[in-house]
């Protein structure tokens, strides 16, 4: 079951973190954590480990997605622990090849922060996590009491204020009052009249919604007591965090010795190995999944288009697959080889080429002939020339580029070829693949046993990840019949409408056709110019009398290396 993952902020992960992650890297990280499965798992699974461990994972991935990562001067004591064993990771040499092949790629850093999280999760020591957990659990502490200190503070703030607002409103109606009393002692007042604006005793009512000086001296002095509560319970917990605070340094420095301490170096140390090994570990995940997708001709900007579990998903299978465990590495420098050929120009293909022409264009006419016009004994004939329009010219033309037809790959899949000679198969058949990619040529496929079994085009060479892995899994398995796959790749090529195809035929040879199946597929060649390298899959049984009737050229698999499969196979194309 999918474990659920858990609501964090940018900025509550941000808090955790020791690096100089920002808030655009903290944002991609949490779109990756929310589409792979494997992060939250791993959260789960680290949370009493690694208190804290969502900061940690950001760490790490902004240090392998980065360019120039770096470390926060000032963190809490609970992330002292994780920011020395990072640095002591970020230090070796390990973690420097690793970040070589991560740095601004997405899959790798992910694969590389998970595969490092994992690790380190697995070699802290016991007693360090215990550790981790009671410091993690006084920082908290310390936190919550500066939280509530900052609240209480912020009451405190605004209750004084408020009594303070009371307090000046108190005294300007005094003042206003005994201001009024003062400028009408100079002179005899007429005795008062109680009228209904007054009260019985002569106080003043002060009008409906009015109070009076005891109620706003109450009130002001209400306020000033909250106040003073409300400060003092802001001391309190400000007392509380630093209480908590300074239990917290000093389970860190438990934790992790006292600065230039025996005990630290120790410790140094000890966060080091975890730190080299975990790099160590994510080194060898990524150059595996790096490899794999070389050695499948995969681009990753054709895998970025998928989620990054899709990815893993397609390198998975790829891996499993049990016909390249063999020949995966010469597969990918056959793929090399491919791909340095396809980039290869053909000998003169668009340059410039000088001709001869003729005309009356002097701009262009040759030396000679500028030399005929102002020579007097020779200028008579240059000029009827010229008039004649006969004069010769230099003219350039572009060489037309050759026209490339498609690659065909027949494959055969009967039972004699299983085992060995089936994974000779699939590691030409997914090299041929990638080559015509590079050069945008259509690739076609056909497997066959007794009958063609399956076949497709892939215009111009665009074949994602997905229809390359059918390639390699499908099978067939019955008897063999060479005939109708060779049509069907007559049918391929008459449709695509070039000439020039290639057709790679790959076999143990153990089949026959009949002489006027020959007789038609000969004249077929000459009318449209295509060859017909035979890849003769010779580990174990194999015959070749059938294959050379129709072939250009034949190859055995068996006397294959990378270097040659160059001059024996995709030279030839």
């Amino acid at each position: 079951m999918a474990v659920k993952v858990k609501p964090l902020t940018r900025q509550e992960i941000l808090s955790l973190a020791v690096t100089d992650a920002d808030a655009f890297t903290a944002q991609r990280f949490l779109r990756h954590r929310e589409a792979v499965p494997t992060i939250p798992e791993l959260e789960e699974k680290g949370a009493k480990a690694l208190p804290g461990i969502e900061g940690s994972l950001l760490d790490l991935y902004n240090t392998l997605w980065s360019p120039e990562p770096g470390m926060r001067e000032e963190v809490n004591p609970d992330r002292r622990y994780w920011k020395e064993l990072l640095g002591q990771a970020m230090a070796t040499s390990a973690f420097q090849e690793l970040h070589g092949q991560t740095q601004l790629r997405e899959l790798q850093s992910v694969l590389g922060t998970i595969s490092m999280g994992e690790s380190v999760i697995v070699m802290v020591p016991q007693e360090d996590k215990e550790k981790l957990q009671e410091l993690a659990k006084q920082q908290a502490e310390a936190n919550d009491a500066g939280q509530q200190a900052q609240e209480a503070q912020a009451n405190a703030n605004a209750a004084q204020q408020l009594a303070s607002a009371a307090a000046k409103a108190m005294a300007d109606k005094d003042a206003a009052q005994a201001a009024g009393q003062g400028g009408n002692s100079t002179s005899p007042q007429p005795s008062p009249v109680r009228g209904e604006g007054e009260r019985q005793g002569g106080q003043p009512s002060g009008g409906r919604g009015q109070m009076s000086a005891d109620q706003a001296k109450a009130i002001a002095n209400q306020l000033a007591e909250q106040a003073a509560d409300a400060s003092a319970v802001a001391k309190a917990m400000a007392d509380k965090k630093a209480a908590a605070q300074a239990k917290a340094e000093q389970l860190a420095e438990q934790l992790l010795g006292k600065p230039g301490s025996q005990q630290a170096d120790e410790k140094l140390r000890e966060l080091a190995r975890i730190g080299l090994q975990a790099a160590k570990d994510a080194q060898a995940k990524v150059q595996e999944v790096s490899s794999t997708i070389e050695a499948w001709g995969l681009e990753e900007g054709e895998l970025h288009r998928k989620s990054i579990p899709e990815i893993l998903g397609i390198v998975e299978r790829m891996k499993r697959n049990p016909n390249l465990k063999r020949f995966a590495e010469i597969l990918g420098r056959i793929r090399k080889i491919a791909a340095r050929k396809a980039r290869q120009k053909i000998a003169g293909e668009g340059a410039r080429v000088t001709t001869v022409e003729t005309g009356r264009d002097l701009k262009r006419a040759h030396r000679s002939e500028l030399v005929a016009l102002i020579h007097p004994a020779l200028r008579v004939k240059a000029l009827q020339r010229w008039t004649r329009g006969e004069l010769r010219l230099s003219g350039q033309k572009t060489r037309a580029k050759l026209g490339h037809g498609p690659v065909i790959v027949c494959e055969d899949g009967s039972g004699s070829m299983d085992g060995a000679k089936q994974q000779w198969a699939k590691a030409v058949v997914l090299s041929l693949a990638h080559y015509a990619r590079l050069q945008k040529r259509s690739f076609g496929w056909i497997l066959f046993d007794s009958a063609v079994r399956s076949s497709k085009v892939y215009p111009q060479g665009r074949i994602a990840a997905e229809q390359m892995l059918e390639l390699v899994e499908s099978r067939a398995g019955g008897g063999t019949d060479f005939e109708r796959p060779l049509r069907k790749a007559l049918e391929m090529i008459q449709k695509q409408g070039l000439k020039k195809a290639d057709i790679c035929f790959i076999t143990d040879g153990e089949c026959a056709v009949s002489d006027g199946f020959l007789r038609e597929f000969r004249a077929a060649k000459k009318a449209l110019e295509f060859n017909v390298i035979t890849v003769l899959c010779d580990v174990g049984s194999s015959a070749d009398a059938t294959v050379r009737s129709f072939s250009d050229r034949v190859e055995k698999a068996s006397a294959f290396t990378a270097e040659e499969a160059e001059s024996k196979l995709i030279r030839h194309l």
